[in-house]
């Protein structure tokens, strides 16, 4: 009888080694940045591809594929972008720019706004984890705003005049008419004297 109460304790044992425990996995919190590409004027046909940029601070998370502490986006054409997610996994205070390169087009005047980004990590009050908090500054005007925005004006060409017009053309005939009648008054007027 003792041999079966060990043997059936050693056996509920071994069943509670094998049984996973249950372990609370915490997920890291992702921040990604979200950029609006505007155009307006006198925009061309062929959709032209922006260059954006994602600079971090020295040891601020940075999105996978990041080199150097930056990270570069093509845009194609007018519209919204985002960054890819980056992960924190530590409570800190990380600061990020977002900057548009200049594009290869004269008649374009590029958006030379810089955004400074502040990501704010901190544990979460009610339950275990972080939580991510984002504050994002245009560095020109200092003002808070909700977005990125780009906004790239093309030039209108200048009103060259159309050679050939005619668009005064009755007036026209009727100076050289006239000039042709003073030419032939004067002209008569001569020979009489």
């Amino acid at each position: 009888m003792k041999k079966r109460i060990c043997s059936r304790i050693l056996a509920a044992l071994l069943l509670l080694c094998l049984l996973p425990l249950g372990q609370t996995v915490l997920a890291e919190p992702e921040a990604s940045f979200s950029v609006d590409v505007q155009v307006q004027g006198n925009v061309p046909a062929k959709p032209e591809t922006y260059t954006l940029v994602l600079t971090g601070d020295e040891g601020a998370p940075m999105p996978e594929g990041s080199r150097d502490g930056q990270y570069t986006m093509q845009v194609e054409g007018p519209g919204v972008a985002d960054f890819p997610a980056i992960v924190y996994q530590s409570v800190g205070i990380y600061h990020y720019v977002i900057t548009q390169q200049p594009g290869t087009n004269s008649s374009c005047t590029y958006d030379d706004t810089r955004y400074e980004i502040t990501v704010t990590v901190t544990n979460q009050k009610s339950e275990p984890g972080l939580e991510v908090t984002i504050a994002i500054r245009n560095s020109q005007t200092q003002e808070k705003v909700e977005q990125v925005v780009f906004r790239n004006d093309y030039a209108y060409p200048p009103e060259i005049p159309q050679t050939g017009e005619s668009g005064n053309l009755p007036l026209m005939l009727g100076l050289w008419v006239c000039s042709l009648l003073a030419v032939a008054f004067l002209w008569k007027q001569r020979k009489t004297v």
